[in-house]
């Protein structure tokens, strides 16, 4: 997979990339917010080096967040690098080469962890101070736009729709997506229409 050449700074302190991966045929993003101890990775893709430099100013980064087994992606790589820890839900034990485990309601890093039953194993999504940070339960891709994971690649199609509705009480000024584009007007709003 060729690295994203360039971040986009979605708020100060959360910075969104995206790159197109040829071995699943769909662009897959990521994003990084900035913490008091460093930057958390959330779902990392390949950033070119001038790019992740930059970003991290040079100061190292804290920890990477996987939202599901599904998402190693580059995080194994850029955990040997900079020696931190990577962090998935407990459903996804044995299939993701995490050190930390978390569950459903834990505050990780500023966030809170809201585990989505129903899609893939360790499916999270967290909660940032305004903002919603999804894996695959929710996506913002050609040529559906915003839209629920299809059916097919969930493990329970009626208990992941059920599952949620638990985003409905965080409030969220921006959605942010392993694939698509992030929602920055309207978030709230068009989440509680798309659920």
């Amino acid at each position: 997979m060729k690295p994203a050449s360039e971040y986009q700074l979605v708020r100060p302190g959360l910075a969104f990339w995206h790159a197109y991966d040829p071995a699943v045929k769909t662009d897959l993003s990521c994003c990084a917010f900035d913490t008091p101890e460093g930057f958390v990775f959330c779902d990392p893709v390949p950033l070119a080096a001038d790019a992740l430099d930059e970003l991290l100013a040079g100061r190292p980064p804290r920890a990477i967040l996987l939202t599901s087994a599904n998402h190693e992606r580059n995080a194994l790589s850029l955990a040997r690098r900079f020696d931190v820890e990577i962090w998935a839900h407990t459903g996804a034990q044995g299939q993701v080469p995490a050190k930390r485990w978390f569950n459903d309601g834990d505050s990780l890093f500023g966030t809170q962890a809201i585990a989505l039953d129903g899609f893939a194993a360790g499916e999270t999504a967290f909660w940032l101070d305004g903002v919603i940070l999804f894996g695959d339960a929710v996506i913002n891709a050609p040529p559906y736009g915003l839209s629920i994971l299809p059916g097919k690649y969930c493990s329970d199609p009626g208990r992941a729709r059920e599952s949620l509705k638990k985003l409905l009480p965080y409030p969220a000024e921006i959605l942010a997506f392993a694939h698509g584009l992030p929602i920055v007007t309207h978030a709230s709003e068009r989440l509680a229409a798309l659920l």
